[in-house]
């Protein structure tokens, strides 16, 4: 069985009937980008970490200043490798441009921190573990099904984004920002579930694209791209996804080391060391610049541009395999210069995002996101016992109120606690950091 790019490049809308017109000035998939681009989750994101939070300069970068990097790596790619597609396929297979096939990456890319809560993956991780290993976390799972619980007990941002891009964002009723099939397609790294009972195979140990509450959403996207079944609520990877997957992998691998430099948690030669086998050189012009800024400035854009080029050819070289659904790992994994990568992320790994100023955040956002969890969760469950219209202790009726739309928020178990989830994942670092002071007085 094979997916067809006719189906794979739909610009049908979710939750829309029928297709919109196409616009002479304007693609449906420049729409898609222009809807993420002025969505509130999205600016939102030029206060959340990427690697270094409160205490980090005004230079590095944020999750927004990295989503639209990763976007503009992710046109590039989706644009050089729509060209072989087409010339691979025939246009008459492929009911698009190469330009459009890389705005679709594009989008994908600008769209794939959406579902990043507060502090990143220490607070994914801090969420996790206060759910799986609290007295009141325990409590809120025994009264869930078994895919909300593992949802719970193991939160994913990939499958948070998906509920923001489909569901919470936007002004209409259906469908959330109603992007089209493609670009949903393409944001999906993980179109799969999680684990609803425990030993369920999964494609990923820990990684899921979709909560139990938008299985329906996913599936209407799945079935209008073509995409291949591979289990229970679980499908194949968009072949587009791969490339935003790269595009992603390029920027934060190699911007991660710039950014430390400024940190001061790596010397310039440290970077150096590391960047260079990335490169093909052109040593007159390398040893022409002479302020340290501008050479990391140009090893930093020679780095990403030389994984560019090889993300693209491996992507060539497995299509064929993609096309049938075949699961090939990461493109990055596939190049010559996987060893260069390898001690990036070693160094990364013990230097930046386990190094001293880096562990100082973790603490913070650890405290922060454990405080707001017990104080609304508490809250929550009071309010649940006490039953619709009955009075709170006035702890607890002042807190909720300090929730948006606390009272169109159900009083199921199920219901009010992907709504908090919602609030918490979707605050800012500095705006949980608030909210947690004020709770602790």
């Amino acid at each position: 069985m094979m997916m067809r790019w006719q189906s794979l490049l739909s610009r049908k809308r979710l939750a829309k009937d029928g297709l919109a017109p196409e616009l002479p000035y304007r693609s449906a998939f420049e729409i898609d980008i222009d809807r993420i681009t002025f969505s509130t989750s999205f600016r939102r994101l030029s206060d959340k970490q990427q690697v270094h939070g409160i205490g980090g300069s005004d230079y590095v970068r944020s999750r927004l200043t990295h989503s639209m990097e990763a976007a503009r790596v992710g046109r590039s790619l989706g644009s050089w490798a729509g060209a072989e597609i087409i010339a691979r396929y025939g246009q008459d297979a492929v009911p698009a441009s190469a330009a459009d096939i890389g705005d679709v990456v594009g989008a994908g890319a600008l769209a794939h921190d959406l579902g990043t809560p507060c502090f990143a993956h220490t607070g994914e991780d801090v969420i996790s573990d206060w759910f799986a290993g609290t007295t009141l976390g325990r409590e809120i799972l025994s009264g869930v099904d078994g895919q909300q619980a593992a949802e719970l007990s193991n939160f994913e941002g990939n499958a948070q984004g998906f509920r923001v891009l489909t569901r919470l964002q936007g002004w209409r009723a259906q469908g959330g920002l109603q992007l089209t099939a493609a670009t949903l397609g393409t944001y999906g790294k993980y179109p799969w579930a999680a684990p609803a009972f425990a030993g369920e195979e999964r494609p990923h140990k820990r990684k899921y694209g979709f909560l139990g509450s938008e299985t329906d959403l996913m599936a209407e996207v799945a079935g209008e791209l073509g995409l291949i079944s591979i289990g229970r609520d679980a499908w194949c990877r968009h072949p587009l996804a791969y490339l935003v997957e790269a595009a992603d992998d390029a920027c934060y691998s190699i911007v991660d080391i710039e950014d430390a430099v400024k940190m001061r948690m790596l010397s310039f030669a440290d970077a150096e060391e590391l960047l260079e086998p990335l490169i093909d050189w052109d040593r007159a012009e390398y040893e022409g610049i002479e302020d340290e800024d501008r050479r990391l400035i140009y090893l930093r854009a020679r780095a990403i541009d030389r994984l560019v080029t090889d993300a693209a050819a491996a992507f060539l070289d497995k299509l064929p395999d993609i096309m049938e659904g075949k699961p090939v790992g990461p493109l990055l994994k596939m190049i010559e210069r996987t060893d260069a990568l390898k001690d990036i992320s070693d160094v990364s790994y013990t230097q930046i995002y386990r190094g001293h100023q880096r562990c100082e955040t973790d603490i913070i956002a650890a405290r922060t996101v454990t405080t707001l969890l017990d104080a609304y969760a508490e809250a929550l469950l009071a309010r649940e016992k006490a039953g619709p219209g009955a009075d709170l202790p006035r702890r607890f009726a002042s807190l909720l109120e300090t929730v948006p739309g606390i009272r169109q928020i159900p009083y199921d178990r199920a219901g009010w606690t992907r709504s908090l989830m919602d609030y918490i994942a979707g605050m800012t670092d500095r705006f949980a950091i608030r909210q947690a002071q004020l709770i602790a007085g």
